[in-house]
């Protein structure tokens, strides 16, 4: 699964996979444990305090936000019923065993004696019913725009359209008993369990069994959840400012060590003072503030790759400059314009790498063909221009038929590196005549809200800056197709006439059918699949900035992972915090 995320430089913002497995690091190791203390021994009790760089929403059941910052509190508060750990595998959570028919089409769930809720009320199947039914409600589908409801969509008794009535099971859902249910699907899917199925959340049907699902967005629940399943349950809220969060005393694999985890909005262009203060306990940190924060006595730092990547999206519908976004030979000039070296150089102090393709190189399934692909060749960007017929008129391109060519760049506000990165790109676009203006930065969500409205072409979105985080899994499906909620809103690469876009719906198919079930069978068609992507650039790849982290070194447990933070129930502090 994938959501959007604001391109935030070193931000801590993790993959939803990993986040909806239980949220791991080593300053000098990845993947390792933090042994800067000189006591092994956990204590229990105290407060971290985390950030957000720009404001967080305010829909917390989980799967209403695409919002990364809005996810990680939720994450926290709801696990879904499998996990992946620190090795990329997937274990165990709310349901700890689980078994797989040979023919590949039914799936046997078993949840976990010790599943509870925060109220110490056992996690039931019928809780995991609604946590199914909610993803597959037209009120999530069609009325709250909901953007996962895709990865259930197989299973037995789902209509075309993807959704069912509010509160219809699909006959796919079988509950067994009160701790066993089962699972049958249209298709045999190499992807489903690790992609799809392994992110089903239950939700308390003791009380959201009581509402109405149209009447779920923006209910005290939603706005604040009196009870969850995961490792802290929250208590406090300060709309777009914190969100204070507490121990939950019957989660799962046990108390958490921490008592209190804090949510702050700090822009990354100050948290440096109060990560140094002892005021916020990790945070994202800007790359080029890495050797500085190393300095400091109370603070470990940890660079780590990610899952991710930054990306420069155009709206293919646009009504003013569509017939030039929807070009392939315009985002491919683009690409071939931008010093994305250079960039990464000067921006994250080479901590980074460039991005060609829809997977960083960091993920297992990425392409290596790709490596070198549209090297900075501002020639090669000015002759695909001129073959588009954007002649150049008094120093800059115009449309084709002559009118004056000035798109936008729409970016978040919260981090001044963003700022750098939309400059360095009107920089390089004005090299090859391009006469790109940026805006003022605007609040993140409200750029979610504008994308996500712009069905017409008609919202002040033309170019943008985002990211994607992604899960564990490379399936693309819930992004990449023509038919996905998040390609229409985000870039809108959907035009099925195209024998592009044609292609790479039937890729994406392929990768996940029986045949897909052989690993090198999948490997094979991944690769296609990116190669595809990468010649037709339905948005400008930009690189996958590596996340640096400062952390207090009073702080000890934290493992970090390419996809994020893992376990924080483990974590714990000094009794000196």
């Amino acid at each position: 699964m994938k959501k959007k995320s604001t391109m935030v430089s070193a931000a801590a913002v993790v993959t939803l996979s990993a986040l909806l497995a239980g949220c791991g690091g080593n300053t000098a190791q990845p993947n390792g444990s933090n042994t800067s203390s000189a006591s092994t021994t956990p204590v229990n009790g105290g407060t971290i305090t985390q950030t957000f760089p720009t404001a967080f929403g305010l829909n917390f059941i989980p799967y209403l936000s695409t919002s990364a910052y809005t996810t990680q509190a939720w994450s926290l508060q709801f696990d879904s019923i499998l996990q992946y750990n620190a090795k990329d595998q997937l274990v165990g959570d709310l349901v700890d065993k689980w078994q797989v028919a040979p023919n590949k089409k039914m799936y046997t769930f078993y949840i976990n004696p010790k599943a509870r809720w925060s109220n110490g009320t056992p996690i039931t199947s019928k809780d995991v019913q609604l946590g199914v039914d909610w993803l597959l409600s037209k009120s999530y589908n069609v009325t709250d725009g909901g953007a996962y409801g895709y990865i259930l969509a197989d299973i037995v008794g789902v209509p075309s359209s993807g959704y069912l009535p509010d509160g219809q099971t699909p006959s796919g859902f079988k509950i067994i008993n009160s701790h066993e249910f089962t699972i049958s699907l249209q298709h045999a899917d190499a992807a489903v369990l690790t992609a799809d199925l392994s992110g089903i959340v239950p939700l308390p049907s003791s009380i959201l069994g009581n509402i109405p699902m149209s009447k779920w967005k923006g209910s005290s629940f939603d706005r604040m959840p009196t009870v969850g399943s995961g490792q802290f349950i929250m208590t406090n809220l300060v709309p777009g400012q914190a969100i204070t969060q507490k121990a939950n005393p019957y989660y799962v694999f046990g108390k958490p060590h921490i008592e209190y985890n804090v949510w702050k909005v700090v822009s990354t262009d100050v948290v440096d003072g109060d990560l140094a203060s002892g005021q916020v306990t990790i945070a994202g940190i800007h790359a080029t503030d890495a050797s500085k924060m190393k300095q400091l006595p109370n603070l470990n730092v940890n660079v780590e790759p990610s899952n991710a990547f930054d990306y420069l999206g155009w709206r293919l519908n646009n009504a003013e400059y569509g017939s030039v976004f929807s070009h392939v030979r315009f985002r491919q000039a683009v690409e071939y314009a931008l010093n994305r070296p250079a960039m990464v150089q000067a921006l994250y102090d080479g901590y980074g790498v460039v991005e060609n393709g829809p997977l960083p190189p960091i993920n297992f399934w990425y392409n290596q063909a790709l490596n070198g692909t549209y090297a900075y060749n501002p020639a090669k960007a000015n002759q695909l221009l001129n073959s588009l017929g954007m002649k150049i008129v008094n120093g800059w391109r115009t449309l084709p038929n002559g009118q004056p060519f000035t798109p936008t760049m729409t970016i978040s506000s919260g981090d001044a590196n963003i700022e750098r990165q939309a400059d360095f790109i009107q920089h390089y676009l004005q090299q090859v005549h391009i006469n790109m203006k940026i805006l003022p930065p605007i609040n993140f969500n409200t750029i979610l809200n504008q994308l996500n409205g712009d069905a017409n072409g008609k919202q002040p979105i033309q170019a943008f800056l985002l990211a994607w985080d992604l899960g564990n899994d490379p399936d693309p499906r819930g992004l990449w197709r023509s038919t996905d909620d998040m390609n229409i809103t985000s870039i809108d690469w959907t035009n099925t006439n195209d024998p592009a876009i044609k292609e790479n719906d039937k890729l994406i198919h392929e990768q996940h059918t029986r045949k897909a079930f052989n690993l090198q069978y999948r490997i094979n068609i991944l690769d296609q699949w990116q190669q595809l992507l990468n010649q037709q650039m339905p948005e400008n790849f930009l690189f996958d900035e590596d996340s640096v982290t400062a952390y207090n070194k009073d702080l000890h447990g934290v493992v970090f992972s390419p996809y994020g933070t893992l376990d924080e129930y483990k974590w714990w502090i000094s009794p000196s915090s």
